[in-house]
């Protein structure tokens, strides 16, 4: 391997950064790197320098780019700006983190870019994120991860907006595990449906006789979820009057249970989340505008899944595993999931891979297991190109069809030779997750293969033979 070599002072002077730094070229050959680079993916500086960045940071031969990521080194070589994104890099274990990258333009002396300079700013784990079901790797998502990451250093409130189904109970979750009251307790409580005086109750608790049916002394949340967080779903469903109460304990910090008399304390950070436009709501006299400033601290807005379709592969292995299901879905299966709109969100999806296992049984998930309103909805979509080549693609004579009888130019699917894709996934006995690792790609991509290798006639192996 031919090694670039940059000035030692030069190099020596990327130790000074305290967050891991690399230098790439145009050709993402990595000319230098700090030792906390290195560290990350747990290799010597010497021995990265000379590799591919894609190599180290995402275990792949090819640039990232060709997965469908962002990539920030073609952007900065074509802006001559600074440039971000969010990634998600894979170390050698294949445990993977979740990375904020600025991209820096290094001028030579000739006054053109001749090199990258990387900071990275790592914001999470993907063991963390998983832990709290926060499953993705979509700009969009890793965004949204980001800015809870950020969100949780603070003590301020926070408020959570979002479809229903998207996860904002999970974000919240994920808001207090990083937060300084991680090791205190997180509540929740829906305030959707609740009456007055239950709502009044279940926060600040009641003493013995304070209402019919109250015999004996309650703690309410607050009381509860002193130290930790208060997390306050559909908060744009209170009254006015329960607003005015929520208002006085949030700016005063003190609170009565009803019936009581006894001032407490509260020393509580809420989270709330709505699924309203509470703006709107202010505007309309429906809630109350000063309320609403002290909830929305800070403000998270999380994206539909329709938004994020790039991830529904990974939260569909997410949930499969979490359920032991042995199946997994056909290509055109993956199409269907892939093409709905998903109304519910990833509460949907979840209940729509949960019954299509159920039918599917043993074997693949098929088109036919989906739900009626996915295949109604796929049906619903004007045709493609690709749905029409589909059909002439399966009609070609069976060793046309067969990758071996191919030409190699005809074999090349993605960028990636279909006879070497294929002889994996039967070493691996049909684990897409396995494939993918052995090839240095995303499960995404594997999935996409697959598509296009069932579109062209292809043998597939079906998982877990």
């Amino acid at each position: 391997m031919d090694r670039p070599k940059i000035p030692k002072n030069l190099a020596s002077l990327m130790d000074v950064y305290e967050q891991p730094f690399v230098m790439v070229d145009r050709h993402f050959t990595i000319v230098a790197a700090n030792k906390k680079y290195a560290e990350q993916f747990g290799q010597n500086p010497e021995d990265i320098v000379g590799c591919k960045c894609h190599q180290i940071s995402h275990n792949s031969e090819r640039p990232c780019a060709e997965h469908g990521e962002d990539c920030p080194h073609l952007r900065m070589f074509k802006s001559g700006k600074v440039e971000e994104a969010l990634h998600i890099h894979t170390r050698p274990d294949g445990t993977k983190d979740c990375v904020e990258i600025k991209a820096h333009p290094i001028y030579g002396d000739d006054g053109k870019i001749q090199y990258m300079g990387e900071l990275l700013n790592p914001i999470d784990n993907e063991e963390s994120m998983r832990k709290n079901e926060l499953v993705g790797s979509s700009a969009v998502f890793l965004e949204a991860v980001r800015e809870a990451s950020l969100l949780a250093s603070s003590d301020l409130p926070v408020l959570i907006t979002g479809e229903s189904g998207v996860g904002k109970e999970r974000f919240a979750n994920y808001v207090h595990a990083r937060s300084i009251r991680s090791k205190e307790t997180f509540i929740t409580l829906d305030c959707c449906g609740l009456s007055e005086t239950l709502f009044e109750s279940e926060l600040f608790g009641h003493e013995a006789g304070a209402f019919t049916d109250a015999q004996k002394k309650k703690q309410g949340l607050f009381e509860l979820a002193d130290n930790g967080t208060l997390f306050l779903d559909e908060i744009g469903e209170i009254s006015p009057t329960l607003q005015a109460k929520l208002l006085r304990v949030i700016e005063t910090g003190t609170y009565r249970r009803v019936g009581g008399t006894q001032t407490l304390n509260a020393n509580v950070r809420i989270v709330s989340a709505t699924n309203c436009d509470l703006l709107e709501m202010v505007k309309e006299g429906r809630f109350r505008r000063d309320l609403y400033y002290r909830l929305a601290g800070h403000t998270l807005c999380l994206p539909a899944l329709r938004d994020r379709s790039g991830d529904i592969s990974q939260l569909m292995c997410h949930f499969m595993q979490q359920q032991k299901y042995k199946t997994a879905p056909t290509a055109d299966a993956l199409r269907l999931l892939e093409e709905y709109n998903y109304p519910g969100n990833i509460r949907e999806l979840k209940y729509i891979i949960e019954l299509a296992s159920l039918k599917a049984g043993t074997g693949n998930i098929k088109p036919e297991h989906m739900p009626f309103c996915v295949q109604d909805y796929s049906a619903s979509l004007p045709a493609t190109e690709e749905r029409a080549s589909r059909a002439n693609d399966l009609s070609q004579s069976s060793h046309e069809n067969h990758p071996v009888g191919r030409r190699k130019e005809d074999r090349e699917i993605m960028g990636m030779d279909a006879n070497a894709v294929l002889d994996i996934l039967k070493n691996v006995k049909g684990s897409r997750r396995n494939a993918a690792k052995e090839l240095g790609i995303s499960e995404r991509k594997i999935y996409r293969l697959i598509k296009k290798y069932e579109d062209a006639g292809f043998e597939v192996p079906p998982p877990y033979l």
